[in-house]
């Protein structure tokens, strides 16, 4: 069998050299964290973990994908925004909030696009746990590794895209397979924030490190009554009432013997306080605001956003980020309809526009659009509207209504009678 490429070998080595980082990255986010553990001196060693950093990742997720993302044709041209309605309804309804949570956890994701074996335009959302992708200097990929096993195969493999669309399949190092795929280039476009830096896990790790830390300190000294003293007098003490103290908790002693704790002044405000602390840095470092604080009971929907403008800004580098990636679905998504010979469409005329996911005033947007009226586009009016999901397929069913209404002979209708 041949064997791989001194290139490959070394993109290879990129990829598993950057592997612990974003492993680390992975474990945050699913709850494992690192977090000292009492010595094993036969006390309770549990760690409690208050994961800040998955709350987060998920709160931006939804604050930008709870509603979906519309598109608008530049052109007023319906038939691109049906052939993109049409040709993605197999996907999940989730897979635009799976690939932006994969960007908020590592930095950098991958999507890469392919036709299933219904014949049918997909895009497998990868992570920097499974693929790397190698590119020339204007960024252009031009190879791309994507890494993984088989259920029952204890082999490894690995596909690896060239641009002149050859696909080779790797068991081990040997070359297992080539195939071909249609579409131009390398078909997988990356996701990526401008520095891993912004990722969440890099502005709160250590803050969340000690907060767990502070917290899980806490909780050990409770559960290990490292909170007190025993005092026992009129008593012997051997090792073998003390194991039976640790495990039991039971001791019995003699008519003139006598037990009592001796607590420990333990300062429950300078904890809280450092929890606080430490939380309310959390929140500072990433913008966010903590959805638990009380709230006045009359605020307006403008006070409520203009609580979330910092959070925004955060969201709109997000949408930025995604919406990079989306656009180059959609050109790939073009290029299979064009092999189809279903039609020749241009990203270029296309507006991908994100509705954040918090309370708008509606009846101000709809007074607003009223007296705008011939001013505005009856698309970019409903675009506005945040129940509205796709404008140009609103505005096609909404001339067919009106078209059956037409057809309607009122002559004919049954008549209704008075007696």
């Amino acid at each position: 069998m041949n064997t791989i490429d001194n290139l490959n070998e070394q993109i290879i080595l990129d990829y598993k050299s950057a592997l612990p980082q974003y492993t680390v990255m992975d474990r945050y986010y699913r709850g494992d964290h690192d977090c000292i553990y009492f010595a094993n001196d036969g006390n309770r060693n549990n760690v409690a973990i208050h994961n800040f950093i998955a709350k987060f990742c998920d709160e931006e997720v939804n604050y930008c994908l709870n509603n979906p993302i519309s598109y608008v044709s530049k052109t007023g041209d319906p038939e691109i925004i049906k052939a993109i309605d049409k040709y993605l309804t197999h996907w999940k309804t989730n897979h635009n909030s799976i690939l932006m949570r994969n960007l908020e956890i590592y930095g950098k994701c991958y999507n890469l696009h392919y036709i299933d074996a219904k014949g049918r335009f997909c895009e497998r959302l990868l992570t920097p746990l499974n693929a790397i992708a190698y590119r020339d200097h204007d960024g252009i990929p031009q190879r791309f590794i994507h890494f993984y096993t088989l259920k029952y195969d204890t082999s490894e493999y690995y596909d690896i895209y060239y641009p002149d669309g050859r696909i080779e399949t790797y068991k081990g190092n040997g070359l297992w397979n080539t195939q071909k795929q249609p579409f131009k280039g390398v078909p997988v476009s990356i996701c990526e924030m401008d520095d891993i830096s912004e990722t969440v896990f890099s502005k709160i790790r250590t803050l969340q490190d000690s907060y767990n830390q502070v917290l899980s300190d806490q909780v050990a000294i409770i559960e290990s009554y490292k909170n007190a003293y025993l005092i026992m007098t009129g008593v012997s003490i051997d090792s073998e009432m003390t194991e039976k103290l640790k495990t039991q908790g039971l001791i019995v002693l003699p008519s003139n013997g006598k037990a009592s704790w001796l607590m420990k002044e333990m300062n429950d405000g300078y904890i809280t306080s450092m929890l606080t602390t430490l939380r309310d840095s959390m929140y500072s470092a990433t913008n966010h605001i903590d959805g638990n604080e009380k709230l006045v009971s009359n605020a307006s929907s403008l006070a409520l956003r203009t609580r979330l403008i910092f959070l925004e800004q955060r969201s709109k580098a997000m949408y930025d980020y995604v919406s990079d990636a989306i656009y180059d679905r959609l050109e790939r998504l073009f290029e299979y309809l064009y092999l189809k010979g279903v039609g020749d469409y241009d990203v270029a005329n296309l507006e991908v526009k994100f509705t954040p996911s918090v309370p708008v005033d509606t009846v101000s947007v709809v007074q607003t659009i009223s007296q705008l009226g011939d001013k505005l586009s009856t698309e970019t009016a409903l675009s506005l509207l945040p129940f509205i999901e796709n404008p140009a397929i609103e505005i096609e069913k909404i001339k067919k209504e009106r078209a059956d209404l037409e057809e309607v002979d009122l002559d004919k209708l049954p008549q209704v009678s008075n007696g």
